[in-house]
């Protein structure tokens, strides 16, 4: 590495996001060995060669009341965050999804003649439409991981590309491999169902004391079932076992493995989000839960322009997986539909066929070598 190499800067505030972007740093990596990276993440992104000058633990949050309540945090992250792009020796930015965060520091690194580019960009199809036009104005290029996203964003003038959704990538070792539930230790004869609080500390508060309510009915009912927490980071370790201390529920809490471990799953209650695309696709038909501060919900459902939340039926088109929110995400609701799909196989693998489906749909060259072309093509020969 010469003296005046750049660096690549990668920001990223979630586990899901921070997987696509470990893979284009991997991927960046290969293609110029020499070049520093560094930017905000956690462990993932650290083992891939990223040096973090911020852990976004305390600022992952979802909801305006809950980003009022970490906002010092916030403020700090993102003053670091700025500071850095608009100093020397920067090549380009890497903006990976946590939209609100990313758009302000995409503006100042534009601001500053830093080449932006948005892998995995706020979904502005389903709200907020008119922040195309300004993600068209401080990118230099966007890679979207759902062919419909394209068209629309190019209409407003954003050089957009879809090249497959990365979960492909990441689900590939395991899409079809043999369910092996005796490797996190749940007994032989068990049918297993998952229980995903989520992958934010603000959504397992929110979601893991209904899921557990919902397994004592469920555990009542089917004797055979064994249930599974897989969890989205180590740090969650302590709250959900506080969540599950004396549940006397026949539970697994599972810290790695967790793709193998939805393979092995009959089906699965889960928050929305990315887990629910990567059950979908394992072939777990998932019941797709999620609970929110009322305000948030409320300005949410004003601006919202898609009836469906859950990722599977938005690539679906139809909303043909339950969706169980705020005042319908009850024990009770989610016992019921959790305990149709085990009395009925046949119906439950035919839920399971319609989610693998969804492969086809989201299929394509690779996005992580996408996302590297883009930086090639559009940092200025900062890396040769």
């Amino acid at each position: 590495m010469s003296p005046g190499t750049k660096s690549l800067i990668i920001l990223c505030g979630e586990p899901s996001g921070e997987a696509y972007a470990a893979s284009v740093a991997r991927a960046f990596r290969r293609r110029y060995p020499g070049v520093p990276m560094e930017g905000i993440g956690s462990s993932a992104l650290e083992a891939e060669g990223v040096r973090l000058f911020r852990d976004y633990g305390s600022i992952s949050v979802v909801g305006i009341l809950e980003v009022v309540r970490h906002l010092p945090a916030v403020v700090s992250a993102l003053r670091d965050a700025k500071r850095r792009v608009g100093e020397p020796g920067v090549g380009a930015l890497l903006l990976v999804d946590f939209p609100d965060f990313n758009f302000r520091v995409g503006r100042e690194a534009h601001r500053r003649g830093v080449p932006v580019i948005y892998y995995v960009p706020p979904q502005l199809w389903a709200w907020r439409g008119k922040r195309a036009r300004e993600l068209a104005a401080f990118t230099k290029g966007v890679v979207v991981p759902f062919p419909f996203e394209a068209p629309m964003l190019r209409e407003s003038g954003v050089n957009v590309r879809f090249a497959g959704h990365p979960l492909l990538d990441e689900l590939a070792p395991v899409l079809d491999a043999a369910p092996d539930p005796a490797r996190f230790g749940i007994p032989g004869g068990k049918r297993v169902v998952g229980l995903l609080p989520g992958s934010r500390i603000g959504e397992i508060r929110a979601h893991l004391p209904v899921l557990v309510a919902a397994a004592r009915r469920i555990a009542d009912a089917f004797p055979d079932v064994h249930f599974a927490v897989p969890l989205a980071s180590p740090r969650f370790r302590d709250i959900v076992a506080r969540g599950l201390l004396g549940t006397g529920l026949p539970v697994a809490v599972v810290e790695a493995g967790r793709h193998l471990l939805f393979r092995g799953m009959v089906t699965a209650a889960s928050a929305s989000g990315t887990a629910t695309l990567e059950l979908a696709l394992l072939g777990v038909p998932p019941v797709i839960v999620y609970r929110t501060s009322a305000l948030t919900y409320w300005i949410g459902k004003r601006m919202a322009t898609v009836s469906s939340i859950g990722l599977p039926n938005l690539v679906a088109g139809e909303p043909f997986l339950p969706e169980l929110l705020q005042a319908e995400f009850r024990p009770e609701r989610v016992a019921g539909e959790i305990c149709a799909l085990l009395a009925d196989p046949a119906r439950r693998d035919a839920l399971a066929a319609r989610c693998r489906s969804l492969r086809a749909a989201l299929s394509g060259p690779g996005p992580s070598e996408a996302v590297v072309d883009m930086l090639a093509a559009q940092g200025g020969g900062a890396w040769g």
